[in-house]
């Protein structure tokens, strides 16, 4: 098992993690990522869940997600020794939800809910189906 780029994520995560001391115990999910995919979802999933039962959100929430979900899956592309300029795509698609969340954020201001919500799922899921269009071999 070769780890490269996917403690970086982790450590970034545990400093911003550092201020919210409740939510500290979520990190001791995290080092079951390196041995599974299924155990880095469990940990995502642990991470969204204290995020929603501390009321933390906001662009920090985004961004704890986002980060999180940068963790587990460049250690899967750690696991499979994918190219460098994956972990690039992985990043930059990750952290577009917070410039997608000042949009959406914007939009709210001018535009019925559902529609605001519609608007958020379909860039969604235009970035995820970016980045595994980009990423597929």
């Amino acid at each position: 098992m070769r780890i490269k780029f996917s403690p970086i994520p982790l450590v970034i995560l545990f400093f911003i993690l550092l201020s919210y001391k409740q939510l500290l115990p979520v990190l001791a999910l995290a080092p079951l990522a390196f041995l599974s995919y299924f155990f880095g979802t469990l940990f995502l999933m642990a991470v969204i869940g204290f995020l929603v039962y501390y009321k933390i959100g906001g662009a920090l929430g985004v961004l704890i997600v986002a980060l999180a979900l940068i963790f587990i899956e460049s250690a899967y592309l750690d696991r499979e020794k994918a190219p460098r300029e994956h972990y690039l795509i992985l990043t930059v698609a990750s952290l577009l939800a917070l410039p997608t969340y000042a949009l959406i954020m914007g939009l709210s201001l001018v535009m019925p809910k559902f529609e605001v919500t519609a608007v958020a799922v379909l860039i969604l899921i235009a970035l995820y189906v970016f980045s595994r269009i980009v990423t597929s071999d």
